[in-house]
């Protein structure tokens, strides 16, 4: 019984000790770190950034993209992952655009704070063990795109949480040194 008890202990200690080590990596719910990966991401697609406008939230600006054979842009936001932001419940959705709020590799077509909780329950206990590379955050990207526009639509988000994507000195050095 002594033994279990020892066991269990190390991997709590060990565990915690990792996630110390990780929180502290990833600094991704600072404005500028979110809004550059986004902006990464989107670039590495083929959008190129038209320009900032003003979103009716606390968390930034809206970032409206030029997608190659689409006459409108595709515009994105930050919004806090609860939902809670009277930003997200009153905006009203531009004719002929589709939204969508996505965390990592899940997208809904309406707030759903319980899936986004899962979701990031799920990357932190992954990114404790070392098992991916997404850094968690408390906030969800609000994607609004053209309607009958596949390249707006099919744009892959999962790289604005890449913690080798975000630009933090730190995280660079750490993952050169990784790759030597």
């Amino acid at each position: 019984m002594k033994v279990w008890a020892h066991a269990v202990f190390a991997v709590i200690l060990i565990g915690s000790l990792a996630s110390r080590e990780r929180s502290a990596e990833a600094p991704v719910d600072d404005e500028v770190p979110l809004e550059s990966a986004a902006l990464g991401a989107a670039r590495a697609q083929g959008l190129s950034f038209r320009e900032y406008r003003v979103s009716g939230t606390a968390r930034g600006r809206t970032m409206a993209f030029a997608v190659p054979g689409c006459p409108s842009p595709l515009l994105a936001t930050w919004r806090p992952a609860t939902f809670e932001d009277e930003a997200t419940a009153q905006s009203a959705l531009g004719q002929d655009y589709r939204r969508q709020f996505v965390y990592f590799d899940q997208a809904w077509s309406r707030p759903k704070p319980w899936a986004v909780s899962i979701q990031r329950m799920k990357y932190g206990l992954l990114a404790l063990f070392g098992r991916v590379d997404y850094a968690t955050s408390r906030f969800v990207l609000e994607v609004e795109a053209p309607r009958n526009c596949p390249a707006a639509e099919s744009v892959d988000w999962r790289p604005a949480w890449k913690r080798t994507d975000l630009p933090d000195a730190r995280l660079q050095r750490r993952a050169a040194a990784a790759g030597q």
